[in-house]
């Protein structure tokens, strides 16, 4: 057998003998001092980017709350899946998924606490050390979530996201009012978001807004999986407030004795 065959056969079969998607994996933080959910790594991105610059959030068939992120409406190949889990499950509440299938290792997850506002957002890119940031609530009368990430320069930074009916929103096409989020050291505006006019099955649309390389990969995953945790705690609680009306409606009806 020449050479060029024996090399042509080794590539088939080593397409051939490609392993299945990794599961998920519970072990200790890359620097000891704090467990993490460590997951297998996503893939190298090719790109400058890994998200496009404007893209949806849309209803994941056959999922009553998962989702997908898709550059357009009915895109038989959307970006990336997102999975969301119960309160008694031991997967994080939510996991941005690195490729359009559930079974994709993650680039980000979120978990959620009972007794606290506060959301501890995990973040799984290649060749980086795996991070957190925990996103909290601030603010009496504006409703605001601050979270941190490292920057390419290796220091880190805050960012809110915000209620806006700034230009930013404006600019999406949505209900004229939605999210911004801010990068606290200028006040400089980064990503905006908004949910969609007159649509069941796109659930909001965002977009990043200036300089995306200077922030870096990692800052863009954490700010699109702190817009999913946010979706996703506004989603249960407008389920948990349409439960309650709908107990006392049920109440009322049954009501009225002797």
């Amino acid at each position: 057998m020449s050479t060029y065959a024996f090399s042509i056969q080794s590539s088939q079969t080593l397409v051939n003998e490609k392993a299945p998607p990794p599961s998920y994996e519970v072990a200790a933080s890359q620097d000891g001092s704090q467990d993490l959910k460590a997951f297998p790594q996503a893939p190298a991105q090719p790109t400058p980017f890994r998200f496009p610059q404007n893209f949806g959030f849309y209803h994941a068939s056959g999922s009553f709350s998962d989702l997908v992120i898709a550059s357009q409406k009915d895109d038989p190949n959307p970006l990336f899946y997102i999975s969301t889990h119960g309160g008694f499950s031991s997967q994080p509440s939510v996991v941005l998924h690195s490729s359009r299938f559930s079974t994709s290792p993650p680039l980000a997850t979120a978990d959620f606490h009972s007794f606290s506002s506060t959301i501890d957002m995990s973040l799984y890119l290649p060749g980086s050390p795996n991070q957190i940031s925990s996103m909290e609530s601030s603010g009496a009368f504006t409703y605001t979530r601050r979270f941190s990430a490292r920057m390419p320069s290796g220091g880190k930074e805050a960012f809110e996201w915000k209620n806006s009916q700034g230009v930013e929103v404006q600019s999406l096409h949505g209900r004229g009012h939605g999210k911004k989020c801010i990068r606290v050291a200028t006040g400089e505006v980064v990503a905006a978001f908004t949910h969609p006019d007159m649509s069941r099955n796109k659930k909001g649309k965002m977009a990043f807004l200036g300089d995306r390389a200077g922030l870096g990969e990692g800052f863009e995953v954490l700010c699109v999986m702190a817009m999913l945790a946010i979706m996703e705690k506004e989603r249960r609680a407008k389920r948990s407030r349409n439960g309650a009306v709908a107990g006392g409606a049920g109440a009322s009806a049954g009501g009225g004795g002797c």
